[in-house]
């Protein structure tokens, strides 16, 4: 995925990066979800972030907004933001953990090719399927760790070879959105206080073909704010938005997260 040069990490980011990955070569490492050892992510845990073929109640719900009189879009989800996932999750994003960042991209891969067939997401158009990651703060742009871009890239790969889409279209990600200033982090806040932050604060950098149909993609779906405001920009750029996909949402209340398959 093309990205601006003030994406890139700096010299500092890239070398602990590499030695970061260099010192996983030689010390044991423990499962980021379950903690077995000797393993970046076990069997079971990495079976947890998964998508079936066919629709279920473990999907993320269609993200509503207050006021909407229906949804906006259908929203996707590999996995139950809770447990050994939350685990894997928060290992890959805070500590930058690569051996659990390629078995993530990895599952979101394989998933986007199992969704890019489901009958409720509508694929077709002229021109190119492009995946959209959401917008990451400054901060994190200027530290290289570009979490929902490297999401978005392997979701494309993904659709790319499932074979849902047309020969001669092009599959893409696209890094079009960046967040407006002075929004504070979504971390720590609760569920009325993340709505008011994110609201409209996406702006669309440049907006993809009039013929090109857009995914989007996040890594964690809690509220849905973030993905609405996503959404309503590209929307108001004449862009049309057909579903997005999560690695993990947030679990309703009282459900119990599935067994690993």
């Amino acid at each position: 995925m093309a990205r601006p040069s003030s994406g890139r990490p700096a010299p500092s980011a890239r070398s602990a990066r590499a030695l970061a990955e260099a010192l996983a070569l030689v010390l044991p490492a423990d499962c980021a979800g379950c903690g077995a050892w000797d393993v970046a992510v076990c069997p079971t845990c990495r079976e947890l972030v998964s998508l079936t073929p066919v629709r279920s109640d473990w999907d993320a719900p269609m993200l509503c907004l207050p006021g909407d009189a229906g949804p906006l879009l259908p929203v996707w989800s590999l996995a139950d933001y809770a447990g050994p996932v939350r685990g894997l999750v928060v290992a890959w994003k805070r500590t930058g953990r690569a051996d659990v960042a390629r078995v993530l991209l990895e599952r979101a891969a394989r998933g986007a090719r199992v969704w890019a067939h489901d009958p409720d997401l509508v694929l077709n158009g002229a021109d190119a399927v492009v995946v959209v990651p959401a917008p990451s703060g400054l901060r994190r742009r200027l530290r290289g760790a570009l979490v929902a871009g490297d999401l978005a890239d392997a979701v494309a790969a993904g659709i790319a070879a499932s074979g849902a889409v047309a020969p001669g279209r092009a599959v893409r990600s696209a890094d079009l959105l960046r967040r407006h200033g002075g929004r504070r982090h979504q971390s720590g806040l609760g569920l009325r206080a993340r709505a008011r932050n994110r609201g409209d604060a996406v702006r669309v950098l440049a907006g993809p073909g009039p013929g090109d149909v857009v995914v989007l993609v996040d890594d964690v779906l809690t509220t849905g704010s973030t993905l609405a405001s996503c959404a309503r920009a590209l929307v108001a750029a004449g862009t049309r938005v057909v579903g997005a996909l999560v690695l993990a949402a947030t679990p309703p209340p009282g459900r119990t997260p599935p067994p690993a398959r």
